[in-house]
Protein backbone atom coordinates (compact mmCIF):
# COMPACT_ATOMS: atom_id res chain seq x y z
CA UNK A 1 0.00 0.00 0.00
CA UNK A 2 2.99 2.32 0.55
CA UNK A 3 2.99 2.83 -3.43
CA UNK A 4 -0.50 4.02 -3.81
CA UNK A 5 -0.71 7.70 -4.13
CA UNK A 6 -1.20 10.35 -6.72
CA UNK A 7 -4.01 10.91 -9.18
CA UNK A 8 -6.60 8.14 -9.42
CA UNK A 9 -8.64 8.52 -12.15
CA UNK A 10 -12.51 7.24 -10.65
CA UNK A 11 -13.50 6.87 -14.20
CA UNK A 12 -16.75 7.02 -16.16
CA UNK A 13 -18.62 4.04 -18.33
CA UNK A 14 -18.62 4.78 -21.46
CA UNK A 15 -21.75 3.97 -23.46
CA UNK A 16 -23.01 3.35 -26.89
CA UNK A 17 -25.68 5.48 -28.18
CA UNK A 18 -27.87 2.38 -27.60
CA UNK A 19 -27.35 2.14 -24.42
CA UNK A 20 -24.74 -0.95 -24.52
CA UNK A 21 -21.00 -0.71 -23.04
CA UNK A 22 -18.53 0.95 -25.38
CA UNK A 23 -15.93 -0.82 -24.74
CA UNK A 24 -13.09 0.54 -27.54
CA UNK A 25 -13.95 3.96 -25.97
CA UNK A 26 -12.76 2.99 -22.18
CA UNK A 27 -9.92 1.52 -24.26
CA UNK A 28 -9.26 4.64 -25.94
CA UNK A 29 -9.71 6.31 -22.84
CA UNK A 30 -7.51 4.27 -20.24
CA UNK A 31 -5.03 4.68 -22.58
CA UNK A 32 -4.81 8.16 -22.88
CA UNK A 33 -5.01 8.47 -18.77
CA UNK A 34 -2.07 6.21 -18.41
CA UNK A 35 0.08 7.85 -21.05
CA UNK A 36 -0.92 11.24 -19.30
CA UNK A 37 1.12 9.67 -16.18
CA UNK A 38 -2.19 9.13 -13.68
CA UNK A 39 -0.92 7.08 -10.91
CA UNK A 40 -3.84 5.06 -10.75
CA UNK A 41 -7.22 3.91 -11.90
CA UNK A 42 -10.53 3.33 -10.54
CA UNK A 43 -13.40 1.81 -12.47
CA UNK A 44 -16.60 1.41 -11.80
CA UNK A 45 -17.14 3.85 -9.16
CA UNK A 46 -19.90 6.84 -8.79
CA UNK A 47 -18.62 8.34 -11.66
CA UNK A 48 -18.55 4.98 -13.13
CA UNK A 49 -22.94 4.66 -12.94
CA UNK A 50 -22.24 1.77 -10.75
CA UNK A 51 -26.09 1.80 -9.60
CA UNK A 52 -27.28 2.00 -13.32
CA UNK A 53 -24.74 -1.47 -14.18
CA UNK A 54 -25.90 -5.08 -13.53
CA UNK A 55 -23.41 -6.83 -11.41
CA UNK A 56 -22.09 -9.29 -13.95
CA UNK A 57 -21.46 -5.66 -16.34
CA UNK A 58 -19.61 -4.15 -13.15
CA UNK A 59 -17.37 -7.44 -13.24
CA UNK A 60 -16.91 -7.15 -17.33
CA UNK A 61 -15.98 -3.08 -17.00
CA UNK A 62 -14.00 -4.38 -14.33
CA UNK A 63 -11.84 -7.17 -16.16
CA UNK A 64 -12.07 -5.35 -18.97
CA UNK A 65 -9.91 -2.01 -17.37
CA UNK A 66 -7.43 -4.28 -15.38
CA UNK A 67 -6.30 -6.30 -19.28
CA UNK A 68 -6.05 -2.26 -20.63
CA UNK A 69 -3.79 -0.84 -17.39
CA UNK A 70 -1.91 -4.37 -17.58
CA UNK A 71 0.13 -3.69 -14.59
CA UNK A 72 1.22 0.09 -15.45
CA UNK A 73 -0.50 1.42 -12.37
CA UNK A 74 -2.76 0.53 -9.37
CA UNK A 75 -6.59 0.31 -10.31
CA UNK A 76 -8.73 0.09 -7.26
CA UNK A 77 -12.46 -1.77 -8.27
CA UNK A 78 -15.92 0.23 -7.08
CA UNK A 79 -17.72 -2.63 -4.77
CA UNK A 80 -20.53 -0.40 -3.09
CA UNK A 81 -23.84 -1.87 -2.79
CA UNK A 82 -27.10 -1.37 -0.67
CA UNK A 83 -26.32 -5.41 -0.48
CA UNK A 84 -23.62 -6.02 1.36
CA UNK A 85 -23.22 -9.30 0.20
CA UNK A 86 -22.93 -7.81 -3.89
CA UNK A 87 -20.32 -5.97 -2.34
CA UNK A 88 -18.45 -9.22 -0.89
CA UNK A 89 -18.92 -10.78 -4.08
CA UNK A 90 -17.79 -8.01 -6.36
CA UNK A 91 -14.35 -7.50 -3.94
CA UNK A 92 -13.69 -11.13 -4.31
CA UNK A 93 -14.33 -10.89 -8.03
CA UNK A 94 -11.63 -8.03 -7.76
CA UNK A 95 -9.26 -10.04 -6.15
CA UNK A 96 -9.32 -12.64 -8.84
CA UNK A 97 -8.45 -10.26 -11.28
CA UNK A 98 -5.49 -8.64 -9.74
CA UNK A 99 -6.75 -5.46 -8.37
CA UNK A 100 -5.31 -3.62 -5.24
CA UNK A 101 -8.02 -3.05 -3.58
CA UNK A 102 -11.97 -2.29 -3.71
CA UNK A 103 -13.76 1.09 -2.43
CA UNK A 104 -17.19 0.69 -0.51
CA UNK A 105 -19.45 3.10 0.93
CA UNK A 106 -21.28 2.40 3.93
CA UNK A 107 -24.76 0.72 2.44
CA UNK A 108 -26.73 3.89 0.49
CA UNK A 109 -29.87 4.33 1.29
CA UNK A 110 -29.76 2.16 4.50
CA UNK A 111 -29.12 5.03 6.98
CA UNK A 112 -26.61 3.18 9.09
CA UNK A 113 -26.04 3.65 12.65
CA UNK A 114 -22.30 4.09 13.95
CA UNK A 115 -22.19 0.83 15.46
CA UNK A 116 -23.40 -0.64 12.29
CA UNK A 117 -21.14 1.25 9.88
CA UNK A 118 -18.47 -0.49 12.13
CA UNK A 119 -19.84 -4.28 12.26
CA UNK A 120 -19.99 -3.39 8.44
CA UNK A 121 -16.69 -2.63 7.54
CA UNK A 122 -16.23 -5.18 10.01
CA UNK A 123 -18.10 -7.91 7.97
CA UNK A 124 -16.42 -6.81 5.02
CA UNK A 125 -12.88 -6.81 5.89
CA UNK A 126 -13.09 -10.21 6.93
CA UNK A 127 -14.31 -11.13 3.96
CA UNK A 128 -12.14 -9.43 1.27
CA UNK A 129 -8.88 -10.63 -0.54
CA UNK A 130 -7.75 -7.56 -0.91
CA UNK A 131 -7.60 -3.91 1.15
CA UNK A 132 -10.39 -2.05 1.39
CA UNK A 133 -11.19 1.72 1.05
CA UNK A 134 -13.30 3.10 3.48
CA UNK A 135 -15.64 5.87 1.74
CA UNK A 136 -16.73 8.55 4.12
CA UNK A 137 -19.64 10.38 1.70
CA UNK A 138 -22.47 11.47 3.72
CA UNK A 139 -24.14 12.77 0.74
CA UNK A 140 -24.24 9.32 -0.63
CA UNK A 141 -24.42 7.42 2.72
CA UNK A 142 -27.17 9.62 4.23
CA UNK A 143 -24.91 8.96 7.01
CA UNK A 144 -21.00 10.15 7.59
CA UNK A 145 -18.59 8.27 9.46
CA UNK A 146 -17.63 9.13 12.46
CA UNK A 147 -13.67 10.28 13.19
CA UNK A 148 -14.27 7.82 16.29
CA UNK A 149 -15.47 4.68 14.05
CA UNK A 150 -13.11 5.72 11.41
CA UNK A 151 -10.59 5.36 13.91
CA UNK A 152 -11.87 1.59 14.92
CA UNK A 153 -12.17 0.89 11.66
CA UNK A 154 -8.42 1.71 10.61
CA UNK A 155 -7.65 -1.15 13.32
CA UNK A 156 -9.52 -3.83 11.84
CA UNK A 157 -7.71 -6.00 9.23
CA UNK A 158 -7.23 -5.27 5.41
CA UNK A 159 -8.45 -1.79 5.55
CA UNK A 160 -5.94 -0.10 3.29
CA UNK A 161 -7.45 3.08 2.11
CA UNK A 162 -9.71 6.35 3.33
CA UNK A 163 -11.79 8.37 0.80
CA UNK A 164 -12.55 11.72 2.58
CA UNK A 165 -15.78 13.56 0.59
CA UNK A 166 -17.03 15.26 3.55
CA UNK A 167 -15.68 18.50 1.88
CA UNK A 168 -14.79 19.33 5.50
CA UNK A 169 -11.27 20.27 4.88
CA UNK A 170 -10.88 20.01 8.96
CA UNK A 171 -12.39 16.22 8.63
CA UNK A 172 -9.65 14.90 6.44
CA UNK A 173 -6.55 17.10 8.09
CA UNK A 174 -7.73 14.98 11.44
CA UNK A 175 -8.17 11.54 9.52
CA UNK A 176 -3.98 12.33 8.09
CA UNK A 177 -3.44 13.13 11.74
CA UNK A 178 -5.16 10.22 13.51
CA UNK A 179 -5.34 7.16 11.00
CA UNK A 180 -2.39 8.08 8.21
CA UNK A 181 -0.61 6.13 9.64
CA UNK A 182 -2.45 3.42 8.78
CA UNK A 183 -4.88 4.38 6.11
CA UNK A 184 -3.80 6.03 3.10
CA UNK A 185 -5.97 8.70 2.81
CA UNK A 186 -7.11 10.03 -0.59
CA UNK A 187 -8.87 13.28 -1.10
CA UNK A 188 -12.97 13.12 -1.88
CA UNK A 189 -14.00 16.35 -2.54
CA UNK A 190 -13.05 17.84 -6.17
CA UNK A 191 -13.01 21.48 -4.95
CA UNK A 192 -10.64 20.74 -2.00
CA UNK A 193 -8.03 19.28 -3.98
CA UNK A 194 -5.41 21.36 -3.16
CA UNK A 195 -5.73 22.03 0.70
CA UNK A 196 -6.20 18.78 0.57
CA UNK A 197 -2.60 17.85 -0.82
CA UNK A 198 -1.47 20.44 1.36
CA UNK A 199 -2.88 19.07 4.37
CA UNK A 200 -1.20 15.13 4.24
CA UNK A 201 -3.62 13.58 1.79
CA UNK A 202 -1.63 11.04 -0.05
CA UNK A 203 -3.76 10.29 -2.92
CA UNK A 204 -6.88 12.05 -4.70
CA UNK A 205 -9.97 9.72 -6.22
CA UNK A 206 -9.91 12.71 -8.83
CA UNK A 207 -12.93 12.94 -11.63
CA UNK A 208 -11.31 15.62 -13.07
CA UNK A 209 -8.57 13.38 -13.98
CA UNK A 210 -11.18 11.70 -16.55
CA UNK A 211 -10.71 15.63 -18.75
CA UNK A 212 -7.63 17.05 -17.59
CA UNK A 213 -5.59 13.85 -16.10
CA UNK A 214 -1.92 15.56 -16.97
CA UNK A 215 -3.03 19.33 -15.17
CA UNK A 216 -4.10 16.93 -12.22
CA UNK A 217 -0.68 15.05 -12.27
CA UNK A 218 0.78 18.57 -12.13
CA UNK A 219 -0.93 19.85 -9.36
CA UNK A 220 0.41 16.82 -7.67
CA UNK A 221 3.30 17.00 -8.88
CA UNK A 222 4.13 20.72 -7.59
CA UNK A 223 2.54 20.09 -4.26
CA UNK A 224 3.88 17.02 -3.10
CA UNK A 225 7.11 16.23 -5.01
CA UNK A 226 8.16 19.88 -5.51
CA UNK A 227 6.71 22.38 -2.62
CA UNK A 228 5.45 25.13 -5.16
CA UNK A 229 2.72 25.84 -3.41
CA UNK A 230 2.48 29.15 -5.09
CA UNK A 231 3.08 27.64 -8.77
CA UNK A 232 0.75 25.08 -7.53
CA UNK A 233 -1.91 27.50 -6.88
CA UNK A 234 -1.88 28.84 -9.81
CA UNK A 235 -2.74 25.71 -11.48
CA UNK A 236 -5.29 25.02 -8.86
CA UNK A 237 -7.10 28.89 -9.58
CA UNK A 238 -7.20 27.38 -13.22
CA UNK A 239 -8.99 24.24 -12.25
CA UNK A 240 -11.15 25.54 -9.59
CA UNK A 241 -14.25 27.00 -11.97
CA UNK A 242 -14.02 23.32 -13.61
CA UNK A 243 -14.28 21.51 -10.40
CA UNK A 244 -16.64 23.71 -8.90
CA UNK A 245 -19.02 22.69 -11.70
CA UNK A 246 -18.47 18.99 -10.78
CA UNK A 247 -19.38 19.12 -6.94
CA UNK A 248 -22.09 22.27 -6.89
CA UNK A 249 -24.32 21.84 -10.66
CA UNK A 250 -25.29 17.97 -9.36
CA UNK A 251 -24.38 17.49 -12.98
CA UNK A 252 -21.28 15.64 -12.50
CA UNK A 253 -21.53 13.01 -14.98
CA UNK A 254 -23.12 15.26 -17.49
CA UNK A 255 -20.10 17.25 -17.12
CA UNK A 256 -17.81 15.18 -17.32
CA UNK A 257 -19.30 13.16 -20.10
CA UNK A 258 -20.15 16.28 -22.23
CA UNK A 259 -16.40 17.56 -21.97
CA UNK A 260 -15.08 14.15 -23.21
CA UNK A 261 -17.02 14.41 -25.83
CA UNK A 262 -15.81 17.46 -27.01
CA UNK A 263 -12.50 15.85 -27.18
CA UNK A 264 -13.53 12.64 -28.97
CA UNK A 265 -13.65 9.97 -26.20
CA UNK A 266 -17.14 8.66 -26.14
CA UNK A 267 -20.58 9.80 -27.31
CA UNK A 268 -21.51 11.37 -24.11
CA UNK A 269 -24.20 9.12 -23.66
CA UNK A 270 -25.81 8.14 -20.10
CA UNK A 271 -27.83 5.57 -18.51
CA UNK A 272 -31.64 6.50 -16.60
CA UNK A 273 -32.05 8.14 -14.42
CA UNK A 274 -29.24 10.36 -15.59
CA UNK A 275 -30.29 12.68 -18.00
CA UNK A 276 -28.47 15.06 -20.57
CA UNK A 277 -26.34 18.05 -19.70
CA UNK A 278 -28.76 20.82 -18.91
CA UNK A 279 -28.92 23.72 -21.54
CA UNK A 280 -27.22 26.26 -18.76
CA UNK A 281 -24.43 24.03 -17.07
CA UNK A 282 -23.42 22.81 -21.13
CA UNK A 283 -23.04 27.00 -21.64
CA UNK A 284 -21.03 27.18 -18.12
CA UNK A 285 -19.18 24.05 -19.23
CA UNK A 286 -18.16 25.23 -22.84
CA UNK A 287 -17.21 28.40 -21.58
CA UNK A 288 -15.16 27.02 -18.68
CA UNK A 289 -13.14 24.59 -21.11
CA UNK A 290 -12.32 28.09 -22.87
CA UNK A 291 -9.98 29.36 -20.00
CA UNK A 292 -7.50 26.95 -19.36
CA UNK A 293 -5.41 24.28 -21.20
CA UNK A 294 -7.81 21.37 -19.43
CA UNK A 295 -5.74 18.44 -20.62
Amino acid sequence: MNSIHGIFAVTVTHFNNDGSIDYSAISKHVQWLLQSGVHGIMPVGATGEWPALSTQERKQVAEFVMKEVDGKVPVIVGAISPNVDVSVDLSEHAGSIGAAGVMILPPPGVHPSQHEIYEFYKYISGKSPLPVMVYNNPGSCGVAVSPETLGKCAQLPNMGFLKESSGDIMRLTRSVDEVGDRLVVFCGCESLAYESFVMGARAWVCVLANIAPAMCVRLYDLIVNKGKLDEARQVYRQMLPLLRLLEDTGELWQVVKHALALKGFGSGRLRMPRQPISEGVRLELEQVLKQADFS
